[in-house]
């Protein structure tokens, strides 16, 4: 039996070639044959590991041409073996299983609508829960636990007895899905990895050749048969990636014994010699071609700071044996800020390397920190290799497909502007009529299923755009809001998607791929509101990966980057939570039942996270990365960064002040030259462009902000309504001052059924906002609530007023003067003359802002109705008051507020004074508009003020 290790420090794949090549790995030494490289044949975890294999054959060989052995990757050969059943993809098996998943959660509902759910029965959760489900099934069949040891599993566990639910779905899912599979004559990927790891186990006896199974840590059963019968063979050769030959057997007894013995490194490792029947020290080593580039204090440094929790006690010694300054001398510990530092920190030490000629890789788990690097490094035309690729749905042809998939279904303001600003959309339209949808999605929610009415009703050209969309929607609009399968709705979604999409966007064909696969799926039924959300669960952990670069830095995830070797790598994201994982046994099953039953614990996973941390660490140059927080919130830095800083103690200050170097040169990438803050705006247009019109409320915004009307009037900005824009307090005052408006102006208030009438007129003005149901239900009790105290205010009023005019539009030229116009609220008509009325659904201004001209609203009104531009109400009827009412809530919602009584008239004599002169101070070309001149309040925010860049001035 030859079980051989590569040491840690030891490039793994050029060793495994050299020595492959000088005959080492050969029973007898190398055959005089050239051709004899052909008879070997060599297992490794990873097709990534394999084409690394071939690439280091190639260069050890003389010539840089030589025959090839036989690579092939454990479980995924690059060939399907004849006579196998296929296997079955994921995306089938998801919605199969959903169907399970649908018809159990609708099994288990008690029919109260009071009480939840246990389980979701929608599309996109139910094809989560599969997703769940299918990986249990993979882990169960992978360790080839039983099925049947399922029932009875919670009691023997003692756990809860919601987990029975549970396992009586399993016990069902695991009848039906075998059968699922015999119908469809296929098989699962574990099963596929099991028949496959049998097949090269029966072709050892027809071996010619060195069978050499390399880098594995037979975790998986089937392999480790594999790996036992290979040992076994006269030809068969196990090479182990870095197990520790220098383990004493005090230190294996420690492991046996520690409570995180599956967390350790050399666990793995450990349980496979111990299945082939070998002591530790059995284990030989593979040597390389030549020196190590990694010193052997590394190696012993790691391993110590690693041992098993109860053997740290021998820290004491292991700093007095091993020289720790050479063997953190090519050790950088990098300590960012935050997650954008630890990127930027990253991509400059990898360019270090690149300036020097050296191969260097990224090992990380986060993808979002992989981006980020990703985007610094092409910042500088520096190509990058990404082993993890990109999700599907987050290609520019994924982002297309949901947002067809969205907007066929009613689709948000958002989802619908993506669609037609979409680089990869093709839709027949005219110039100008986005622009004009845009305008018609900047506002009010429009009701699902409206959009395209609404579009056509825009104009000619957006009217065109709706009628290309309607076409090429046709598919998935036939569907209707009713119930289909996914396959149906898959189908439609890739007719659209094709009809849509450019031929040359990026991905176009794995989305079409993906949704023909789908559309043949007809086992699961959801409603069509469901599928955007369900197509956004089925393309969850679809990615597509680019083809291989020579020529780039390499950013691997820990599984790649096994067995790879670099002259620098950065093991980045070393943080709990991101690498390790936390341990996460899923919804199907807990801890404790998976103990039980016999699979493998999620604190297994650790270990093999583990063991690619301690195998990466071993690259001539390692840079150590975490980030201090991660959005926002303080992080935990991973077990093995702190085992590591706890052990080197002050050995690793060097380490660290490299680090901090390199976040150093990351600031100072971000920095820019200091820029003096823009002064305060203070516009001085020509006299001929600004404004001679102003409505009343306008007047108010002039004193205060004088900006604001620059801004609006002579640059002629509007301010942009959000998409989609939710009802707010503008809105709920429009709403009351309608209802208010119909009721006094049709006399209502003076009926025997006032009340009645009132709540007619309330229902009337609600269908309004049928698109915003929670305002519809919320403003509409309140106004219901008002209704006895309005109708009481007003009965108590009754003998002042003959009539009442509302919503009345006035506009007058004054001499000397601007245009005045405005929309009165109300105007109260009787024998003693005109009272006029401002309802304010918000605070309403003091008399003594009224009487200081900051709000002169009121006068203003007045000196419309004096100027007789009010019709139905005289120019001289007498002014018998100025008044506010309050519209709020409590015990008190309608409260009547006089601002000006028997001296009305000379309150609006003096507003029109006022408004002349300072119409005529703006008519003079010295007199700017000054941005926030009086506001009310500092905290108060203008439509303007970001135009006016109010936050670098206003606090100097």
């Amino acid at each position: 039996m030859k079980v051989l290790t590569v040491d840690p420090g030891d490039p793994f794949l050029p060793t495994l070639a050299a020595r492959l090549a000088d005959g080492t790995l050969w029973p007898d030494g190398l055959p005089d044959d050239p051709l004899a490289l052909a008879d070997a044949t060599v297992y490794l975890p990873t097709r990534r590991a394999a084409r690394a294999l071939a690439t280091a054959i190639l260069e050890a060989a003389p010539t840089r041409a030589t025959v090839l052995p036989r690579i092939e990757a454990l479980g995924d050969p690059e060939e399907e073996p004849e006579g196998r059943p296929g296997v079955m993809s994921s995306l089938e098996a998801r919605v199969v299983l959903a169907r399970l998943v649908t018809a159990w959660a609708g099994a288990i509902q008690t029919g109260d609508p009071t009480i939840r759910p246990l389980v979701s029965t929608s599309g996109p959760d139910t094809v989560r829960l599969a997703g769940d489900l299918l990986a249990l099934l993979d882990q169960v069949e992978t360790q080839e636990a039983d099925w049947r040891d399922l029932p009875g599993l919670v009691q023997r566990t003692d756990l809860a007895e919601h987990w029975k639910i549970t396992t009586d779905f399993l016990t069902i899912a695991t009848e039906a899905w075998p059968a699922h599979l015999d119908a469809a004559r296929k098989i699962t990927e574990a099963a596929a990895r099991r028949a496959d790891a049998e097949a090269a186990e029966r072709r050892i006896a027809e071996a010619r050749g060195p069978i050499i199974v390399a880098g594995s840590t037979g975790s998986i059963p089937a392999t480790r048969r594999l790996i036992a019968a290979i040992a076994r063979s006269p030809w068969g050769v196990v090479v182990l990636p870095g197990f520790d030959r220098a383990a004493s057997p005090a230190d294996w007894g420690a492991l046996a014994e520690a409570h995180d013995a599956p967390g350790h490194v050399q666990y793995g490792m450990k349980q496979l010699v111990d299945a082939l029947g070998l002591a530790p020290d059995a284990v030989g080593r593979l040597a390389p071609a030549g020196p190590s580039a990694t010193p052997p204090t590394r190696t012993a440094a790691l391993s110590a700071a690693l041992r098993p929790a109860p053997a740290t006690g021998a820290w004491r010694d292991d700093r007095h044996t091993i020289d720790l300054a050479d063997a953190f001398g090519g050790l950088t510990l990098v300590e960012a800020a935050d997650e954008r530092e630890e990127a930027a920190a990253i991509a400059l030490a990898m360019r270090q390397s690149v300036a020097l000629g050296e191969t260097v890789a990224l090992i990380t788990p986060h993808r979002a920190l992989a981006r980020r690097v990703t985007h610094h490094l092409r910042i500088w035309d520096i190509r990058v290799d990404d082993s993890g690729g990109e999700p599907l749905a987050v290609t520019p042809a994924g982002v297309l497909a949901r947002l067809i998939a969205a907007t066929a279904s009613g689709g948000s303001a958002a989802e619908w502007l993506a669609l037609l600003k979409h680089d990869g959309a093709r839709f027949e339209a005219e110039r100008g009529a986005t622009a004009a949808v845009e305008r018609l999605l900047r506002g009010p929610r429009i009701a699902p299923g409206r959009m395209l009415d609404a579009m056509a009703s825009l104009g000619e050209a957006a009217a065109a755009l709706a009628g290309a969309i309607r076409t090429v929607y046709a598919p998935l609009l036939t569907l209707g809001a009713g119930r289909a399968t996914v396959g149906a709705f898959a189908e439609a979604t890739r007719t659209v998607f094709e009809a849509v999409a450019d031929p040359t966007l990026g991905s176009r064909d794995a989305v079409v791929a993906m949704l023909a696969e789908v559309a043949v799926r007809h086992e699961l039924t959801i409603p069509a509101a469901d599928w955007p959300a369900t197509f956004e669960a089925l393309l969850d952990g679809i990615v597509v990966r680019a083809r291989p670069l020579d020529d780039a830095v390499r950013i691997l995830g820990p599984l790649e980057a096994r067995l790879q070797s670099f002259d620098h790598a950065v093991l980045g994201g070393l943080n709990e939570g991101t690498w390790p994982a936390s341990p996460d046994p899923g919804p199907w099953m807990s801890r404790g039942m998976m103990g039980a039953f016999g699979i493998d614990l999620p604190e297994r996973r650790i270990g093999l996270s583990a063991h690619d941390f301690f195998t990466a660490a071993h690259q001539p140059r390692v840079t150590l990365t975490r980030a201090r927080k991660a959005a926002g919130e303080p992080t935990v830095a991973s077990r093995w960064w702190q085992r590591l800083a706890a052990f080197a103690g002050e050995a690793a200050d060097l380490a660290r002040a490299r680090g901090a170097e390199l976040t150093a040169w990351a600031a100072m990438l971000e920095q820019r030259p200091a820029t003096p803050g823009a002064p305060r705006p203070f516009p001085k247009p020509p006299v001929a462009v600004r404004p001679t019109s102003f409505s009343v409320t306008e007047i108010a915004r002039l004193v205060r902000d004088p900006y604001a009307i620059y801004a609006r009037h002579v640059l002629g900005l509007d301010p942009l309504d959000p998409l989609d824009q939710e009802p707010g307090a503008g809105d709920r005052g429009e709403l009351f001052h309608e209802v208010l408006a119909r009721f006094i102006g049709n006399g209502d208030h003076r009926q025997p059924d006032a009340e009645a009438r009132f709540s007619a007129i309330v229902d009337a003005a609600l269908r309004e906002l049928a698109f915003a149901p929670e305002a519809q239900a919320l403003w509409g009790a309140r106004l219901r609530y008002l209704a006895p105290f309005v109708i009481a205010a007003e009965r108590e009023r009754a003998d002042r007023a003959d009539r009442s005019l509302v919503e009345v539009k006035a506009r007058t030229d004054l001499a000397g003067g601007p245009t005045l116009r405005g929309r009165i609220d109300r105007i109260d008509l009787g024998a003693a003359g005109a009272e006029i009325i401002d309802y304010k659904t918000g605070s309403p201004p003091t008399g003594k802002q009224v009487q200081t001209f900051l709000e002169p609203q009121l006068p203003l009104e007045a000196v419309l109705l004096r100027a007789g531009a009010v019709e139905g109400a005289p120019a001289d009827l007498p002014l018998t008051g100025l008044a506010y009412v309050a519209i709020g809530a409590g015990r008190n919602p309608v409260r009547w507020s006089g601002v000006a009584g028997d001296d009305a008239a000379a309150l609006a004599d003096e507003a029109r004074g006022r408004l002349i002169a300072l119409h005529t101070l703006y008519q003079s070309e010295e007199q700017g508009y000054l941005s926030r001149a009086r506001p009310m309040r500092e905290s108060d925010v203008g439509d303007y003020d970001h135009l006016a860049r109010t936050a670098e001035w206003q606090n100097e």
